[in-house]
């Protein structure tokens, strides 16, 4: 065998006579004779055992023992403690510090080869043992590092469907084109992080051109004035390939060229087209990311993701706003046939959504509701259709019956458009317009907060028209009679509303003729 034996005992011949026992064997030995001396050689030489007298010169066997094991933590180097003396307290130490096995002076060279044979080999084994085992848990970690790795992957994607959906909802839910523009570009930076963005779009189906719709981290002065063919140039080029074109590098041709230039002198590195049924309805231009780095394919995926999200969207909220202005325009026709039974009513129903839209916007409503104020104020008359014309026009005071048939017309209006799914929302403003913060109007009897503020924001806007018109029975009251007559009448109108309405008269926004 082979291997380095440090031989420690304070007597040369003990030392001698194993010394040339190992070498015989095949080993390389070192001694020493002293426990100071022992230490340095067991770090000079690194011996793989160590055969140590227990009583030596200064510092003994044992706390050289202790030294080697505090040294040796792992065990690596066994220790074969040799004494003269029989005293069993010896012997339980030397294994309490990590001794490996005891011999008692007077002892077998047959002995000590043997033992220095079996614990090589032990100790040989053990350290194997110990290395193959911690190549495993360094497997097992790396194994662990991997998993934990696919499964922050495996998170992130599963994150990223998520967001995917939810941003696919929004986008097919919104009805209003600014909002979803607006929704698309704060999605798109905050998920890639772009610095620029910006959208040209076709605001039509029979549009030709492609124009500005909005941005982000840009200056947009130059851009508003800035059209994209829809068919041909650079548009043309995307609608075949339908991917994300680099406009620094990309080979394009001529008029599709110096359309990519001019954009990319603006900062946008790409654009990349939105497509709905192989139409082109828009385009989107983007920068590099704000941290500077590279687009990764996944992240490049998730923008097309996006886009195509994005693209129908803006075509559904087309495509609503459209037959939403064929409704409106149905409307308007019926809206006129109530002005045309009544000449003394003419323009009160412009009037009267103009007034009210004003009134919502000094008061600070949210878009969707001033949305609904202007159908329900437009609408709000729409009931009259079923009231006869000699009613509408008689001069004199009307009949009980005749009045019934007068103040049945806030509930046939909202019957009327109950069913018109865009106009659901404005269906509470036509029937309440009548109703009265006391609980005395008509046609469900509502006292005070009951009454939607759109419905009591038309109902002020209607008065206020209604008493600064001719009718057949009274000449027109000025702006500011009408506005004593308003605040006068606080248990049927909402003095709030009237106050905001006063705002818009003294500030000259709202001026009689």
């Amino acid at each position: 065998m082979d291997g380095n034996i440090l031989i420690v005992d304070d007597d040369p011949n003990v030392v001698e006579i194993i010394t040339d026992s190992l070498r015989s064997r095949g080993y390389v030995t070192e001694s020493a004779y002293n426990g100071e001396d022992a230490l340095r050689k067991y770090e000079d030489f690194k011996p793989d055992l160590v055969v140590l007298d227990v009583v030596l010169p200064g510092k003994n066997g044992l706390a050289v023992c202790g030294e080697i094991r505090a040294r040796d933590v792992n065990y690596d180097v066994p220790v074969i403690m040799i004494s003269a003396n029989p005293i069993p307290d010896d012997l339980l130490e030397t294994y309490l510090l990590g001794a490996q096995d005891f011999i008692r002076k007077p002892f077998s060279v047959k002995e000590i080869l043997a033992k220095v044979d079996t614990f090589l080999s032990q100790a040989c084994g053990r350290r194997d043992l110990r290395e193959k085992n911690e190549i495993l848990e360094d497997e097992v970690l790396k194994g662990q590092e991997d998993l934990k790795r696919v499964n922050r992957e495996l998170k992130k994607k599963v994150f990223d469907m998520r967001t995917l959906f939810d941003l696919s909802q929004d986008l097919n839910r919104l009805r209003d084109p600014d909002d979803l523009v607006n929704v698309f570009f704060l999605t798109i930076a905050g998920q890639l992080g772009i610095g620029s963005l910006a959208l040209f779009y076709a605001r039509s189906d029979g549009d030709a051109y492609l124009t500005f719709a909005g941005g982000k981290g840009i200056r947009d002065g130059v851009l508003r004035a800035f059209q994209l063919s829809r068919a041909a140039g650079l548009s043309g080029h995307l609608l075949g390939g339908q991917e994300v074109v680099d406009l620094r590098r990309s080979a394009l041709p001529g008029e599709a060229r110096r359309e990519a230039s001019f954009m990319a002198g603006l900062g946008f590195h790409y654009c990349y087209p939105l497509v709905v049924k192989s139409s082109l309805v828009g385009v989107v231009f983007f920068g590099g990311k704000v941290s500077g780095q590279r687009y990764r394919a996944n992240e490049l995926e998730m923008f097309r993701s996006i886009c195509s999200s994005a693209a129908t969207g803006l075509e559904n909220a087309r495509l609503y706003q459209e037959l939403q202005s064929t409704y409106l325009s149905t409307i308007k026709v019926l809206v006129s046939t109530i002005e045309a039974k009544d000449a003394y009513t003419r323009g009160h129903t412009d009037r009267v959504a103009l007034f009210a839209r004003m009134i919502a916007e000094e008061m600070q409503l949210e878009r969707k509701d001033l949305e609904t104020v202007s159908f329900g104020a437009t609408l709000h008359d729409i009931g009259k259709l079923g009231v006869y014309e000699d009613i509408l026009n008689k001069p004199g005071e009307l009949t009980d019956g005749e009045w019934k048939i007068v103040r049945s017309h806030p509930e046939v209006g909202a019957n009327i458009i109950r069913n018109m799914k865009f106009l659901e929302s404005a269906c509470d403003l036509v029937r309440h317009h009548h109703e009265r913060l006391d609980g005395r109007g008509y046609p469900d009897g509502l006292k005070g907060k009951e009454i939607s503020i759109g419905a009591r924001i038309v109902a002020v806007a209607d008065s206020f028209d209604a008493m600064t018109s001719d009718r057949p029975y009274r000449q027109a009251f000025s702006y500011q009679e009408a506005i004593e007559q308003l605040r006068m009448q606080t248990d049927k109108f909402d003095s709030d509303v009237i106050e905001h309405l006063v705002r818009l008269i003294e500030a000259g926004r709202i001026r009689g003729e």
